[in-house]
């Protein structure tokens, strides 16, 4: 037996971790490491101020110790606010955010590190926490509810891997209020997002119908396409600037800058860091080789050339995985309107990688003052977060823009969308109340602004049937499949995704299944909520062989929606089941349990929150209950 005496001692423990950082490192290495030795030096400086100490560093995660839970939860707060303050500096290139967990407990002191539960639930409570605030256990709000002035939002008991413990948060901002299900978490993605995946495709309506103008990518129909991630991979080539005139030389650089910093706030785009751009142009790299080393999906091509004092900038864009130019656009424009053809250059790129939708649903851009289209292409990057926080910094850009122009249908109608997201959000304290809301501002466009659009359609079915009213929601589809099937038709992506859906959830199975399929061929890269509605439709329809084949197709790509690849493994598990091959099933359903994502049959019930019927959902939660589903 060992005489060595064990160092132990009740310490307060604080967890500090960088959101993302490794997305940083990858879009520029320099200016990530710059930012983050600004924002240490911030936190060393409160630290020494609140008698707090580093015990250990792990890349960007800092561990601190203290002797008050009081000065640890000042000083995290101080800290996040000055991070704020910082962030919201026009002289701030890359913004980074924190979470911070705090605990006390009992802990091992070991060679100048602390070891133990107490310093292993502060690291839980850090995942568990949103960007820019700060979680915190029980013991610690026993000791600091008489002695702080902040507010705190209670969470109850969280299981986060093999630790269970009672959590609050710290509401540095009231955006920050969410709910989180008591004793289920395994994730900290989990914490807002469930009850919002059948939101992923009514908001996808708003995402895609207030963009400018444009035609629609021709139909790809290879089988490929089906196995497409939902995340593209962006390579922009630094601007090639031909002329000799010195004075204009700062176009070729504020271009590519301009593209990279706005194409990287789309979740669904990865834009790759300028350095690799750079090599890729420096050494004449082919498409063929950028594809095969480094998974590019997308090139976009600039060059800019001065003719008197007209500027014309020629414009590429290439989709790698067709080999198709799909876009090639010259711009003539004066230099006081460089950044009009900035915005313009920035939309050609979005919509021909079907991040925006050219549909007749809109005719031009959302407002013809720059204020209130800057407001709106920021508040669809917010809402796109899926987060309280991101849904009311959408809510407040599209009010401020309400002041500016009142009467602005398009801006009404992303506004009646955030209501709907408020429900799915749990934020909202009256459901009923809010879908009506909505639903009187859908009925409004329809009746004066948007009667044939299939958005504008889509976003009136859908509040109707959140409220129930199956028969009036349904009854829109025959005027949603008329628009969608006319030669004339310009729909566009959303278009056919909000069909398909609504035509699923009112059991019009074949018809769903043909627009679904139909989807896949025009956006290959929509996002990844309708390949699980379309393994959904399959199985509804008992076409099991396809379906498998399908996620098969599918499974194990990188998706940007939280839990994709474990509904993918839970249909195969009910696949099997169908099958009668039950060891199979219970192989498909031990693979589930070892994945990241931990779901529940009340979360996948959301996924069917519209449907008219319940008898497929309803059978397939009885076959997962019998493998363990909880």
């Amino acid at each position: 037996m060992s005489d060595e005496v064990i160092n132990r001692k009740i310490a307060v423990i604080l967890v500090a971790d960088v959101v993302g950082y490794s997305k940083h490192m990858e879009k520029d290495e320099d200016a990530t490491l710059e930012a983050y030795a600004e924002c240490e030096k911030i936190l060393k400086s409160l630290l020494n101020k609140r008698q707090g100490s580093i015990f250990n560093t792990a890349g960007d995660s800092v561990l601190a110790e203290f002797s008050s839970a009081v000065n640890a939860v000042e000083c995290a707060v101080e800290f996040q606010n000055k991070i704020k303050e910082r962030n919201q500096s026009e002289q701030t290139w890359t913004k980074l955010e924190y979470r911070i967990g705090i605990n006390i407990g009992d802990v091992v002191s070991r060679e100048g590190n602390l070891l133990g539960d107490g310093v292993n639930i502060a690291a839980r409570l850090e995942a568990l926490c949103q960007p820019n605030s700060v979680c915190i256990s029980k013991s610690i709000y026993d000791l600091v509810i008489s002695k702080t002035k902040v507010t705190f939002n209670d969470l109850g008991v969280q299981k986060v891997k093999q630790n269970q413990f009672h959590a609050y948060d710290i509401l540095l901002d009231p955006s920050q209020k969410r709910k989180i299900e008591s004793d289920q978490s395994n994730t900290s993605k989990k914490l807002v997002l469930a009850g919002v995946t059948v939101l992923v495709l009514l908001m996808g309506a708003v995402l895609y119908s207030f963009s400018l103008t444009g035609d629609q990518s021709r139909p790809v129909g290879n089988q490929r396409d089906y196995t497409q991630t939902d995340i593209r991979r962006v390579l922009i080539r630094p601007a090639q600037f031909l002329s000799g005139n010195d004075s204009l030389s700062y176009l070729a650089p504020g271009f590519t800058t301009y593209l990279n910093t706005t194409l990287s706030q789309h979740p669904s785009l990865n834009i790759v860091p300028e350095t690799t751009a750079s090599y890729v142009d420096r050494n004449g790299l082919t498409n063929t080789d950028v594809r095969a080393e480094y998974g590019i999906d997308y090139i976009i091509d600039n060059t800019i050339q001065i003719s008197g004092k007209k500027i014309r900038v020629s414009t590429k864009i290439s989709n790698l995985i067709t080999e198709q130019v799909v876009a090639s656009e010259v711009y003539e424009f004066a230099e006081e309107e460089v950044f009009q053809y900035q915005d313009k250059i920035s939309e050609l790129a979005l919509q021909k990688m079907s991040m925006m939708d050219h549909s007749g649903a809109s005719n031009q851009r959302i407002s013809t003052n720059p204020i209130i289209y800057k407001k709106h292409i920021l508040a669809q990057a917010n809402m796109l977060s899926w987060t309280p926080e991101g849904h009311f910094k959408a809510v407040g850009l599209i009010e401020e823009s309400l002041k500016l122009e009142p009467e602005n249908a398009g801006i009404k109608q992303m506004f009646a969308w955030l209501l709907q997201q408020k429900v799915y959000l749990g934020l909202s304290e009256n459901t009923e109340k809010d879908l009506t809301s909505s639903l009187e501002i859908a009925k409004q466009n329809l009746k004066f602004r948007d009667a044939g659009t299939i958005d504008a359609i889509a976003l009136a079915s859908s509040n109707e049937v959140m409220l129930g009213f199956y028969n009036e929601g349904c009854a829109r589809l025959p005027k949603m499949n008329q628009l969608l099937g006319e030669k004339q038709s310009k729909a566009g992506p959303h278009d056919y995704a909000m069909t398909a859906w609504i035509n699923q959830n009112c059991e019009n199975f074949e018809v769903a299944l043909s627009t679904y399929e139909k989807l896949f061929k025009i956006s290959p890269h929509y996002p990844a909520w309708v390949r699980y509605y379309y393994t959904y439709t399959l199985l509804a329809l008992n076409r099991y062989e396809q379906a498998e084949k399908f996620i098969l197709e599918n499974e194990d790509l990188k998706y940007s929606y939280y839990g994709t690849n474990e509904v993918f493994k839970l249909c195969l598990v009910y696949i099997a089941h169908k099958k009668n091959e039950f060891n199979q099933a219970t192989t498909y359903y031990k693979e589930y349990e070892a994945m990241p994502n931990s779901l529940s049959l009340g979360y996948l019930e959301t996924d069917f929150a519209a449907a008219k019927s319940k008898i497929f959902f309803s059978d397939f939660g009885k076959v997962l209950r019998t493998y363990g589903m909880p």
